[in-house]
């Protein structure tokens, strides 16, 4: 997507952002050990499962795969500054990505159903897909910073689907069975949909508040 304007040297801090990342891919990982592997097994359960729909799976998980690697990279500073040009080459094929996930993930959802979670489904996928739309347009029409905020929106429901089965990976959720997955995938939702703008604000109150006290300090 575009570059944005970042003061010198932030990019190059260490800080909760970079956190978060880290965690993240750590619980990718564990997705992977805990249960993402068997899809390599034609004769694990999870397979088995999903064998009926096949290519249905592999046109969601793929691209989704993919826009959930290349969105860690659109938010880092030093990757807008130094090559804008691969940020907005990759920005595009996050987009193009979202667009066919999103969409399949509801179709996987009919195929293999769970009735209480298609509604969730329909939510995760129409909440990324507005919130990436809205990152687009933003961008399109030159408003930077209004792109980066709604790319902050949309990227947390494509992480719902590392979450949920990090979460359920845990041995007292897993032994809820469907309960525990239910309370995993809409509390991942929840939190996906109202957290991203809560720290979009306190940011900028943050902002405002170092800007009174640098107003305030010559006076002092």
């Amino acid at each position: 997507m575009g570059a944005t304007t970042v003061p010198a040297g932030r990019g190059s801090r260490f800080g909760a952002k970079h956190t978060l990342f880290i965690v993240f891919g750590l619980l990718m990982l564990v997705v992977w050990f805990t249960r993402d592997h068997l899809l390599l097994d034609p004769h694990s359960w999870l397979r088995e499962r999903y064998a009926p729909v096949w290519w249905i799976v592999m046109l969601h998980g793929v691209p989704g795969a993919t826009a959930l690697f290349l969105g860690i990279f659109q938010f880092s500073s030093r990757l807008r500054q130094r090559y804008p040009k691969v940020h907005r080459v990759m920005g595009r094929i996050y987009v193009g990505c979202v667009a066919v996930a999103a969409p399949v993930a509801i179709v996987v959802a009919i195929k293999l159903p769970i009735p209480t979670l298609l509604p969730a489904s329909i939510i995760q996928a129409a909440g990324w897909l507005l919130a990436t739309g809205t990152a687009l347009y933003c961008i399109r029409t030159g408003r930077i910073q209004q792109h980066r905020e709604w790319m902050m929106r949309g990227y947390p429901f494509a992480m719902v689907f590392v979450f949920v089965r990090a979460i359920d990976a845990i041995p007292a959720v897993a032994q809820m069975g469907l309960l525990g997955l239910e309370a995993s995938v809409w509390g991942c939702i929840a939190v996906a949909s109202l957290l991203p703008s809560f720290v979009i604000e306190w940011q900028k109150l943050a902002a405002v508040g170092r800007g009174a006290r640098q107003m305030a300090a010559p006076r002092a």
